[in-house]
């Protein structure tokens, strides 16, 4: 069971027991505040048995009101294919959104670019009150996660505009990789380096900050700039800060074994080591923002703090595997830690620029008019 604890700045909803009204209840919610679902997807995700699995449990949610799918990877051929796959694997109302053109405006492709524009044209329709964000490569995919996290925002006693999925990522090993040995111990070791800072203590009171999986208003969508890489969650979670009180924050347990597509360590242009390089300079650029300097003290300062809670991150998982009879491979995540010391290192010393997308409320009819454009190049399958 679950435990019922409480920290951090955010609100924590574990999973204690079944709610047998669960689907009854946000059928009712969802009738008079339409919830729609996000699912970014690569075009290779089509060939994947995990979307198929994950359309199949969606069959059931009929508190949806439609999936915008935002696609890239493809051409225009490629996306009309998709079109006829959406079609033969589910029923439920949904709209593929073909999103490489965004790169004719100048905007790079990926996960973060494909949520943009879905919630530009959900801004434009007003149409939606509640948007779910899921991953297209879930294996272990469930209906009763999507519906608890929903249920979170959509409940209007409880006050929440943002929440975040949290889950076990456990096979017959702890996976979880980047947030274990990367994430995690890197706020720590930026505490340690730099003191507490307001951001950093609301980052760390998240389980899993680096899920995907994530339900907010319409309203505070449209607020939110979006980076177009591997710091989408990161820098959502860092803007997040700034818009809203963190009791309108909340983490949901998901209740179930969770598992996707593993990354491979990859290097500086793909894979997990690209992953930690793009994560360690959004978080970096984002406490600057803040007013933390990054001098060559705190670099040095920081680099010792990391390796030793690395280290430490690796001893509590080697425990916590060990007690659970899992498989740990001490070598495997040794040689990973050093790669993501050297990932820090070059992050620190080598800065990049931060691509972020403008918030779709934008302030001015200029820049309203040119996001406008934007999604008038789209091609919107139905």
């Amino acid at each position: 069971m679950s435990d019922i604890s409480q920290h951090g700045l955010i609100g924590t909803l574990q999973r204690l027991a079944e709610h047998p009204r669960l689907h009854e209840e946000l059928v009712a919610l969802t009738r008079h505040q339409p919830a729609v679902l996000i699912l970014p997807c690569h075009i290779r995700e089509l060939r994947q048995p995990a979307l198929k699995r994950i359309l199949r449990e969606l069959e059931q949610a009929r508190f949806l009101s439609e999936i915008i799918i935002p696609l890239n990877g493809t051409d225009a051929n490629g996306a009309g294919e998709a079109r006829c796959f959406f079609r033969a694997h589910t029923s439920l109302p949904h709209r593929v959104l073909w999103c490489d053109p965004l790169q004719d405006h100048g905007i790079a492709g990926g996960k973060g670019s494909n949520v943009w524009a879905a919630i530009g044209l959900l801004v434009r329709e007003q149409k939606a009150s509640t948007l779910l964000l899921a991953d297209a490569d879930v294996t272990t995919f469930r209906l009763e996660m999507l519906a608890r996290l929903l249920y979170s925002v959509a409940e209007p006693t409880f006050g929440y505009t943002f929440a975040k999925c949290y889950y076990p990522r456990v096979s017959d090993r702890i996976h979880g990789r980047v947030s274990r040995l990367f994430f995690a111990p890197l706020l720590q070791a930026l505490v340690r380096a730099g003191g507490h800072q307001p951001l950093l203590d609301f980052l760390r009171s998240f389980r899993y900050p680096l899920a995907g999986e994530c339900a907010f208003t319409l309203e505070l969508a449209a607020s939110l700039p979006l980076e177009t890489g591997w710091g989408l969650e990161t820098g959502m979670l860092c803007d997040l800060f700034r818009l809203v009180d963190p009791r309108q924050v909340c983490q949901v347990d998901a209740g179930i074994r969770y598992d996707h597509k593993h990354q491979p360590l990859g290097d500086k242009s793909s894979g997990l080591l690209r992953m930690s390089r793009e994560i360690a300079h959004t978080l970096l650029f984002h406490l600057e923002r803040e007013g933390v300097r990054i001098d060559p003290s705190f670099c040095e300062a920081l680099e010792t703090s990391y390796r030793r809670e690395a280290v430490e991150a690796m001893r509590r998982s080697a425990a916590l595997a060990k007690i659970n009879g899992l498989r740990y491979l001490e070598e495997e995540e040794t040689r990973l830690v050093e790669s993501f010391c050297s990932v820090l290192s070059s992050a620190l010393y080598q800065r990049s620029e931060i691509t972020t997308l403008p918030p779709w409320n934008y302030p001015t009819p200029e820049g309203a008019a040119a996001l406008d454009a934007v999604l008038d190049n789209l091609t919107i399958y139905y």
